[in-house]
């Protein structure tokens, strides 16, 4: 059963553009603020991060999700009012109009032969974008996105029950305890950063 869970917040910083994709562009550290992020490894020769994940079920057993993860940016235009779609080099932004920039993290194409930590971790499927704005007050507007898609086996008595309803509750789960860790994050980089605590606002869970 392939669920998938989405949060989403944004941010003001008190740092210009230059100074904020800096700093979101430390991969490792920003996932170090998650958290249920209890590792991140770069691994040089495939050119991709590996974040391994770790929460506990109802049952209190521990789940452990890993993803493979490349982080790619691109300039962000004067009608880039929403977060870009899949990064293409077919749609560059004109020359004098760059008013921001996206950070993507998003699934590796292809997943390396290592070991995975953890027993019977689960591999999923990871898609992020930072999205950052320039202000004329020389802050910085971030938007922070982010769709984590896993594929669970259903065994028993979890396969009684109907997919449909076992589906919207897992996935309602996932996104409350997503949302619970980007705005956990964001906290974090408020300590970082001066962030304006009144302009930090969130929701999720809902598509």
């Amino acid at each position: 059963m392939e669920v998938v869970g989405k949060s989403k917040a944004k941010v003001v910083v008190e740092s210009c553009l230059h100074e904020s994709v800096t700093y979101f562009s430390d991969h490792a550290r920003i996932l170090k603020c998650n958290p249920y992020c209890t590792n991140v490894v770069y691994h040089e020769a495939h050119g991709i991060y590996q974040w391994i994940f770790q929460v506990n079920d109802p049952r209190d057993n521990p789940i452990t999700a890993v993803f493979f993860v490349r982080q790619q940016e691109v300039p962000l235009g004067s009608n880039g009012t929403t977060p870009p779609g899949p990064l293409t080099s077919e749609e560059p932004v004109p020359q004098g109009t760059v008013t921001g920039k996206c950070i993507r993290w998003d699934s590796a194409p292809m997943v390396p032969d290592i070991n995975l930590p953890g027993e019977n971790p689960f591999v999923g499927q990871a898609d992020t974008r930072i999205c950052l704005y320039h202000l004329d007050d020389g802050r910085t507007e971030v938007h922070f996105e982010t769709d984590i898609t896993l594929d669970f086996t259903l065994t028993f008595p979890l396969n009684l029950m109907p997919e449909g309803i076992l589906k919207f509750m897992t996935e309602g789960i996932m996104s409350r305890i997503m949302q619970q860790a980007t705005e956990s994050m964001l906290c974090q980089v408020q300590s970082d950063i001066c962030c304006s605590v009144p302009e930090l606002s969130a929701g999720g869970g809902a598509a």
